[in-house]
């Protein structure tokens, strides 16, 4: 996809919002170069949304609502204008319930902070409260809606003023050059959230990091687990909870290491919150290889925290791959780099992400069966494998999204779907279920999807993708028998699997290559695979 081609940012306003929109411009420029930012006419929010030509219409990227509910009632005061705030307010929640058909991008709905003016008066701050509730509860409730958070701009960015009465009143521009800067990069920041894909691990280096001192000069009692070190485990163990393993990478012996888990009772993270380590005297860009291969997991999705600023340079250096965070060594420039690290955001945290963590630990367990199993083909008898399907409906699409997003070495066509595409192919009459796997060690959690197109005498499969972790387990046979008892209940006799080969889809194109009995290679063009529905059923045909 050219620079030109990606998908980029249009907001829309119940102020003036060049303040904003500028430095969001900067911004984007700096961080997500190549991507365009629309803006829609002043104050022209419920406009833009009727409008099929405005900026919002009929993107496939992020469109921002920011909305300030006393405007509409800006003039000539609330009572005189409460009746018609009313009308727009019921307007206004009527088109947000229809966002996701009015575009496929991710919306972002802000309810901005009321002016001191309205805060004064009691009538009018409470119908301002109440509206923003409204508008707060509507934009949680719809799928590829989310509301934003703009209570901690202040402290996040360290704002000092937030309003500006004068500008307001002269120039409808409501808030100070400050807050606007840090609305700006905040949405900025959101957006880039939905375009990157979310990190899977984050690497930890012990000593002066997880807390101040040496261990093995120090003793397990003797290193300090200070304020700042405990809201940073606090932090990590946060991450573990939407999905992130957690990880050690220190110059140590492990047994110190493991003393200090054990023995000194300022520790937050337990030893059971690693999913992994290399503790040792082996270059941590060595070590960090070596985690990645341990763990099936590429080297891009690892964020590396680090107090030494040549471990960080080095590791920069030979995998570049990786984002390096070099720790502050002072408290405050630790909680301001956990808060604004981009890497550590993760826009939709959903039960898989939480299973994840879990389910790793339970490798070891997996690893023993295998060893003690006759050859593989026992061990995945012995694993009872479990595979559901599960029809794809408006409630599972956020997940189905983010595994598009997420998923690039069993995924067929490679294609990322937002939501609202998702929806248009269900709309077109498209089929979809999630994959759900199991076994006799536990759940694996929603990982697969497969959506099928029903054309004539041939299903094709657009979507075809599975979680690395269910690889090699059955399941993908698994998954090409139910989409050929689909395609054979509609009368098809061929499915078609489209394939796009990439570097890091090998395992898919094994797949296909085994199941169809050709040959493709990373650096062919995408091609439609046919596959015989009869070879392929699990039901008589």
């Amino acid at each position: 996809m050219s620079a030109v081609e990606k998908p980029g940012i249009a907001v829309a306003g119940t102020f003036t919002l060049d303040a904003v929109t500028g430095p969001m411009a900067a911004v984007l420029a700096e961080r997500e170069g190549g991507r365009p930012l629309a803006v829609a006419p002043y104050g022209q929010v419920l406009e833009a949304l009727h409008d099929p030509g405005s900026p919002l219409r009929g993107h496939n990227g992020v469109n921002f609502l920011l909305l300030r509910p006393e405007d509409f009632f800006r003039g000539k005061g609330f009572a005189e204008s409460r009746e018609r705030a009313d009308t727009m307010l019921a307007e206004l929640v009527t088109m947000l319930e229809r966002l996701p058909d009015l575009a496929v991008a991710t919306w972002f709905v802000a309810v901005l902070p009321a002016s001191p003016a309205v805060r004064a008066q009691p009538e009018a701050s409470q119908w301002v409260q109440e509206a923003g509730a409204r508008i707060t509860a509507v934009a949680e409730a719809v799928p590829a809606v989310h509301p934003v958070t703009v209570d901690d701009l202040e402290i996040r960015y360290g704002v000092t003023e937030v309003h500006d009465e004068y500008a307001d009143r002269i120039g409808h521009l409501p808030y100070t050059d400050e807050y606007c800067a840090a609305l700006g990069t905040q949405l900025v920041r959101l957006a880039a959230s939905v375009w990157a894909k979310p990190k899977k691990v984050v690497v930890l280096d012990c000593d002066n990091t997880l807390w101040a001192g040496v261990c093995g000069e120090d003793g397990a009692r003797g290193v300090q687990v200070t304020p700042a070190h405990r809201r940073l485990q606090e932090f990590m163990l946060e991450q573990r909870a939407q999905g992130k393993l957690l990880c050690l990478c220190s110059r140590n012996n492990e047994a110190d290491v493991k003393e200090v888990f054990d023995r000194n009772p300022g520790m937050v993270l337990a030893w059971e919150h690693v999913s992994a380590h290399r503790i040792g005297w082996n270059p941590k860009a060595h070590s960090l290889r070596e985690l990645a291969e341990d763990l099936d997991l590429s080297l891009s999705s690892f964020v590396f925290v680090d107090d030494d600023v040549v471990e960080c340079a080095s590791v920069r250096a030979q995998l570049p791959e990786v984002t390096v965070l070099e720790l502050a060594h002072d408290a405050e420039g630790i909680d301001r780099q956990l808060a604004e690290t981009w890497a550590f955001d993760q826009l939709v945290v959903t039960e898989e992400d939480r299973l994840r963590a879990d389910w790793y630990s339970t490798r070891g367990e997996r690893v023993a069966l295998c060893d003690s199993s006759a050859d593989y083909q026992d061990f995945l008898d012995r694993c009872e494998i479990e595979v559901g399907f599960t029809e794809l409906t408006e409630d599972m699409l956020d997940r189905a999204a983010q595994l598009t997003a997420r998923t690039t070495q069993f995924n067929l066509a490679g294609t990322v779907y937002a939501v609202g595409e998702l929806r248009g192919l269900l709309s077109a009459g498209s089929r979809g279920w999630t994959v759900r796997v199991s076994d006799r060690f536990g759940d694996y959690g929603t990982v697969g999807l497969v959506v099928a197109e029903f054309r004539d005498d041939a299903v094709e499969l657009p979507v075809f993708l599975l979680s690395c972790r269910v690889l090699n387990r059955r399941v993908e046979q698994e998954v090409l028998r139910f989409a050929a008892d689909k395609a054979a209940e509609a009368g098809a006799s061929a499915l078609r699997l489209p394939v796009r080969p990439t570097a890091r889809n090998a395992p898919a194109r094994l797949f296909v290559e085994q199941a169809a009995g050709v040959v493709l290679g990373a650096d062919d063009e995408p091609v439609t695979v046919t596959v015989p529905v009869r070879e392929w059923l699990r039901l008589p045909a």
